[in-house]
């Protein structure tokens, strides 16, 4: 008979020692699942850190080949006033045919060719989209040399 009440402090101490190996084991799991999760946010965070570069040097880029584009067009702008204002003058490589016999008729038109003034404009225009196409693909060059890693 005396081995009733200690069979009761058995048991219980028993149910206290499993109670602490299943407090254990979920102590262990949530510990392993708070590392795993450390270990996702600071991968997170040297992700957004690297697309914060990467933006950042995209704008950086971005500026710098707005200035350029801007500063070739004032350029042009600035071609485009001397040449109406006369200060500078379009030269075209043309070929003009002698004519066998000299006459007095055919030295009325001994001026310098010059463009018509649509011409000069179509002139103007198609510089004008060469260099925006030249600056926009060495653009492109750029951004694909930075951001395609």
């Amino acid at each position: 008979m005396l081995w009733r009440p200690y069979s009761f402090i058995v048991v219980i101490i028993a149910g206290l020692i499993l109670s602490l190996i299943f407090i254990n084991y979920s102590y262990q799991t949530i510990k392993q699942n708070y590392q795993t999760l450390k270990q996702q946010y600071h991968a997170q965070i040297k992700a957004v850190k690297r697309q914060q570069q990467k933006i950042d040097t995209l704008h950086q880029l971005n500026i710098q080949h707005t200035e350029e584009l801007n500063n070739a067009k004032a350029e042009l702008d600035k071609l485009h006033d001397a040449v109406d204002t006369g200060t500078k003058r379009l030269h075209v490589n043309a070929v003009c045919h002698e004519f066998s016999a000299t006459t007095a008729k055919s030295r009325h038109d001994e001026a310098t060719p010059q463009l018509s003034e649509a011409a000069r404009q179509d002139y103007f225009r198609l510089r004008e989209m060469i260099v925006e196409n030249e600056k926009q693909t060495k653009y492109l060059q750029q951004y694909i040399k930075t951001q395609c890693q």
